[in-house]
């Protein structure tokens, strides 16, 4: 069975909320054997993909840390090739206005710029970067936002958009 992004996000989600609902268990026995059986089963799995990782050359190894699931699951495991500073860039490198300053576990410093009209607004703009970064590189535990400079732009006037050509005389 493969599963689309979407079927994949949707599992990811759901196996969360199963785990998260392992808290709320009365038995406090049956919690912590189910939780020691998690862990134990993370930790093979974790020791398997490591040595999948292992055997694999550059290009394959960059096209199993592409997947997006499968990058996760290389970052639960401390098995991604990709360095933290590279993963931050690439996922915001499209995303305009926005400018990675530096990137130091557990820190990241990233420049916006509002885009003005038609950009998102500055708190939509922010949360991108956020979310980004975290889906990216989880290990980042402070995202620093600094609003960048923004060059001085030239307006242009609206009248001047819908004037025709001006005679030479009338300039």
């Amino acid at each position: 069975m493969s599963w689309d992004e979407s079927e994949a996000r949707e599992h990811v989600a759901r196996t969360e909320k199963l785990l998260s609902g392992l808290d709320g268990l009365a038995d406090t026995r049956a919690r912590e054997h189910a939780m020691d059986a998690l862990h134990a089963m993370a930790e093979l799995y974790g020791e398997c993909l490591a040595r999948v990782m292992h055997h694999a050359d550059g290009p394959v190894t960059a096209a199993i840390a592409s997947d997006e699931l499968v990058s996760h699951l290389l970052l639960v495991h401390d098995l991604h090739p990709d360095p933290v500073e590279q993963r931050v860039r690439r996922a915001l490198e499209d995303v305009r206005g926005v400018t990675v300053l530096e990137v130091r576990q557990p820190e990241a410093r990233i420049a916006v710029s509002p885009q003005g009209c038609g950009g998102p607004p500055e708190e939509q703009l922010t949360q991108t970067v956020r979310d980004a970064v975290a889906w990216a590189a989880p290990e980042i535990e402070k995202v620093e936002i600094e609003r960048a400079e923004t060059a001085q732009t030239t307006l242009i006037s609206v009248d001047s958009l819908f004037r025709g050509p001006q005679p030479a005389g009338n300039r």
